[in-house]
């Protein structure tokens, strides 16, 4: 997962800096997937008491949903609007 990290923030970098209109709505997403998914894993490594099999697959995609919003708000400024469309996509 840190691999496939790391290759979406540099394609994303190059991306970001060129007047090729490729979008920086999906990159990001998946960048606050990878992002909360390293955090969720992480977690259940650190607390393996805390973070038993049920709990964890219960909180992963709440894991993966705030790391989303927090990476998407961060630099696209637009908070309320992002909030309702990750609320429409995750149900």
């Amino acid at each position: 997962m840190i691999i496939f990290l790391a290759y979406w923030i540099i394609f994303t970098f190059i991306t970001y800096g060129t007047n090729v209109p490729a979008g920086l709505f999906l990159p990001g997403m998946i960048i606050g997937c990878a992002i909360g998914h390293l955090y969720g894993s992480s977690l259940r490594y650190i607390f393996p008491d805390l973070m038993n099999e049920a709990k964890y697959n219960e909180s992963k995609k709440n894991f993966i949903v705030l790391a989303i919003g927090g990476f998407m708000a961060g630099y696209t400024r637009l908070t309320y609007s992002l909030c309702v469309i990750l609320l429409e996509t995750s149900q």
